[in-house]
């Protein structure tokens, strides 16, 4: 296998950039997508010169199609991802990979009975700093990992749910950990390399009352995971910081925007600042263990998504190990560990940060 027939399933912000993104790979071709949008699905069909199909039933009966990318609603993951893996096809799936245990646990089964492989996009793991963090990591540099603050001050995007938008109903989203927070718990996990056996998450305040939310779901200020031998990760997240739409380019952490991590450990620590683009590593120096920079790593000029949120890149990948006969980077059943930890941190949220023991036995399959 050569070159693989890529069918897209939800043509919205990812799965459009996808369809942009695959014609600079040589091993992919773009070969249909399923949008049901009429008029979308016109525009993109006549852009790439390609086939489209409003239901992904009759999409999924084309044996041409090798690899299929599902980007729709996270109500719709599970159900699709399974049919998909029924019909011989790999599958890309976008997190979250279902929205209850029996969902993943599902997934799951259905990925080990097909003979394929299935990804979800934690594109994190993939893109470049978070990578180079876990390098640095592994390589020794600053011992074994035991604290890790998550910073996430994304742009305030309102108090009003828009019109029309799956992500304002509670059941077709999740909650914020199956829609944003995973990300960071998966993060949490690639970096601690060790399991989350407990959790607390903690709702923020309503700034304009209990229906003063722009999506279906209220959201943490902090999260915290807690590992074995008393290790801990924290996301702290506030929302409506930052200026809504930064139209300046590179502008983001002027205008209140904040992503950041600071990882410490045993012989020194790193912090990050995925806006700023650098990486610093400490070391803990000499008998009475002084900080010291050892030193900074800039990655100005490189696109941001590149460094944090390399969906295309990630997806490049996942092709090429098919290929090659390979594994993917991240396999499912790990990424379903993940949402054992995310179906927690809801569970906590639900009950005022009350600290949950995360469930894993669910996906014995």
């Amino acid at each position: 296998m050569n070159r693989l027939n890529v069918g897209i399933i939800g043509t919205g912000g990812v799965g459009y950039r996808l369809c942009k993104g695959i014609k600079d790979f040589p091993f992919v071709k773009l070969h249909s997508i399923c949008e049901i949008n009429d008029q979308k699905r016109k525009i993109i069909c006549e852009e790439f010169n390609i086939k489209g199909y409003s239901d992904y039933r009759e999409f999924l009966e084309n044996r041409e199609i090798d690899v299929v990318y599902v980007g729709t609603p996270n109500y719709l993951h599970a159900k699709i991802s399974i049919d998909a893996l029924k019909k011989g096809k790999y599958v890309f799936c976008e997190k979250p990979l279902g929205l209850n245990r029996e969902e993943i646990k599902e997934v799951i089964k259905a990925e080990k009975e097909s003979g394929r492989y299935l990804q979800v996009d934690f594109e994190m793991r993939y893109s470049k700093m978070s990578k180079r963090i876990k390098d640095i990591i592994d390589n020794g540099e600053i011992g074994e990992v035991k604290n890790i603050y998550f910073i996430h001050c994304p742009g305030g995007s309102g108090f009003k749910k828009k019109e029309g938008d799956w992500r304002a109903e509670p059941m077709k989203v999740g909650g914020y950990y199956f829609e944003e927070g995973c990300h960071r718990l998966d993060i949490f996990r690639y970096w601690m390399n060790e399991e989350i056996e407990k959790v607390e998450a903690i709702p923020a305040p309503s700034l304009r009352g209990d229906n003063g939310w722009h999506r279906g779901y209220k959201e943490p200020v902090v999260t915290i995971c807690f590992f074995p031998k008393g290790k801990i990760a924290t996301l702290l997240t506030l929302q409506h910081r930052g200026v809504s739409n930064v139209l300046e380019p590179n502008m983001e952490q002027k205008l209140g925007h904040e992503y950041s991590a600071s990882i410490m450990a045993s012989e020194g620590s790193i912090r990050a600042d995925f806006w700023e683009r650098y990486i610093q590593i400490f070391r803990f120096e000499g008998e009475n263990g002084y900080t010291n920079l050892d030193r900074t790593e800039s990655y100005v000029g490189i696109p941001h998504y590149k460094l944090h949120h390399d969906s295309i890149g990630f997806f490049k990948d996942f092709c090429l190990r098919i290929i090659k006969g390979e594994k993917p980077f991240v396999e499912a059943y790990d990424s379903a560990r993940t949402m054992a930890v995310v179906i927690a941190c809801e569970e906590s949220f639900k009950n005022h940060g009350k600290r949950i023991k995360v469930d894993y036995n669910f996906l014995d399959v």
